[in-house]
């Protein structure tokens, strides 16, 4: 299976070959609709409410934050390890924990906020940007909305930080990057691909302002749809996504989802110098304080279960030359993202997810 997502600057979405469809290879039109947008709002907190209910339901973290709780009669120690996990996603979203501690009530990060915004079909340059990609795919013509393409600028402002005085980058947000691409099919069978890329990065602050400015550093966020159900208006349904948060003391935690074929939601954390989840409680050769650099965690939605891999040290690549070809790579099998899945740290069954079963 290979994904293909639009992007400008992410070593982890090249390394997956998920790159690479600019405007050299996607045939994409002179015609750039971009333009700058600056919006201000009473807060940048996103919760259910009556006027938006589903909210939540639509944050980037919400099923597999749901979806690693242990299944009943599952042991202590895998809802212990689920309770940590969540600890360290809440860390890069801001969210807010419900009663159970199973799901959560509030967040607050740019990527889910940007998605409310262009879901909810008020921000006119955004609903021409969609509206664009639905008359190219109609008539079955590459094109492209790109803010980068045309230096355009995105600033969303927080009128409540404004007036408490808060940090910086708690009160401005400025992507960088709003980026839609419509490739057509290969056959008149296949309606073709839209791509999204979302990038969001923090502004600079003097040091002894930095310790004040949230965590969250930067992200950029692919999402490959449908064209041929791709709308202007409301939320699209994702195909594949991928998101990269980068923090300033927790390391960065990447979230690849499928919801197409193997219907499994990744989570990559490297966070070397954090302790972020106790592994010794399911593998008695890990060390009950151990941070190894690379942990994955995998909820597989049909089978109902949730692995997680580590490893300390070891690269992603290992070399692999030949005569023919002497700088030649392989993947790591002892990486933690190549590890199989006999060798999972941990393993426990999970609650159903009814949606991405």
């Amino acid at each position: 299976m290979r994904h293909f997502f639009c992007t400008f600057a992410s070593a982890t979405l090249i390394s997956l070959g998920l790159a690479g469809c600019g405007p050299e290879n996607s045939g994409s039109s002179a015609f750039n609709p971009a333009t700058d947008v600056d919006l201000t709002f009473s807060t940048f907190d996103l919760e259910d409410s009556e006027r938006a209910p589903g909210t939540i339901a639509q944050t980037r973290f919400d099923d597999v934050y749901r979806g690693i709780e242990p299944a009943e009669g599952e042991s202590s120690e895998s809802r212990d390890s689920a309770a940590e996990l969540r600890a360290h996603i809440r860390v890069f979203i801001q969210a807010t924990p419900a009663e159970d501690g199973r799901s959560y009530i509030r967040v607050r990060n740019p990527l889910d906020l940007m998605n409310q915004v262009i879901a909810s079909g008020q921000v006119a340059n955004f609903v021409e940007g969609r509206r664009y990609m639905v008359e190219r795919a109609t008539n079955g013509e590459a094109g492209t909305y790109s803010t980068r393409e045309k230096d355009a600028d995105i600033r969303f402002t927080d009128q409540a930080a404004v007036l408490d005085a808060a940090a910086l980058n708690d009160r401005l947000w400025l992507y960088p990057t709003l980026d839609w691409r419509y490739v057509p099919g290969r056959s008149d069978r296949d309606g073709g691909q839209v791509y999204r890329s979302i990038q969001y990065v923090s502004r600079s602050v003097e040091p002894d302002q930095e310790e004040r400015q949230p965590e969250l550093i930067s992200l950029l966020a692919g999402t490959r749809f449908d064209a041929t159900s791709f709308k202007q208006v409301g939320y699209n349904a994702p195909e594949y996504t991928t998101a990269d948060y980068l923090s300033r003391s927790y390391g960065s935690v990447e979230l690849r989802q499928d919801f197409v074929d193997e219907k499994i939601d990744t989570l990559f954390i490297k966070s070397p110098d954090r302790h972020v989840v106790d592994l010794s409680r399911h593998d008695n050769s890990m060390a009950p304080d151990a941070s190894p650099d690379c942990l994955r965690v995998e909820l597989d939605y049909p089978m109902q279960r949730v692995r997680i891999f580590s490893s300390d040290g070891e690269p992603a690549t290992v070399p692999a030359g030949t005569e023919e070809d002497p700088d030649n790579t392989a993947n790591n099998p002892n990486y933690c993202a190549y590890q199989d899945p006999a060798e999972a740290k941990a393993s426990w069954s999970t609650v159903a997810v009814p949606e991405r079963q």
